[in-house]
């Protein structure tokens, strides 16, 4: 199996668990804006979406604390990964369960093609659309 098709099988699984962890009840995902929300919308991660453009630390936190587990999906640029430490300190220190891990895999297949969540799952999706047109010809 090629790299690229193994990097991309990769890449499916890690949207598949997205797509069920967001879909329990117990779990919200903080991205940094609404063009990020609409990404993650497009691959089927619909549900406990939040961004974090236009909320205050204050707000976010109370309302992250009403969850079991937080993932992160910041960008991959130095605004982006300050931010994911920032959200990080500050809801762990309230007790919240927070996961960075979604993050830094997705960063590491992606940050050669990406800086952004919107961006990564553009790419996401035109290869998935490439591998289905690859199997109908």
């Amino acid at each position: 199996m090629h790299l690229i098709q193994k990097q991309f099988n990769e890449i499916e699984k890690l949207v598949e668990i997205l797509k069920q962890e967001s879909e329990t009840v117990t779990t919200l995902i903080i991205v940094e804006g609404n063009n990020d929300i609409q990404a993650l919308q497009e691959v089927g991660i619909e549900k406990n979406v939040i961004a974090f453009k236009g909320q205050s630390q204050t707000d976010l936190t109370d309302w992250a604390a009403k969850f079991k587990k937080v993932i992160i999906l910041t960008d991959f640029d130095p605004y982006g990964e300050e931010l994911a430490e920032t959200l990080y300190e500050n809801l762990s220190s309230r007790g919240i369960n927070v996961d960075l891990g979604y993050h830094r895999k997705l960063k590491f297949y992606f940050k050669k093609v990406t800086k952004d969540i919107e961006g990564l799952f553009q790419v996401y999706q035109g290869i998935r659309q490439s591998k289905q047109n690859r199997k109908i010809s």
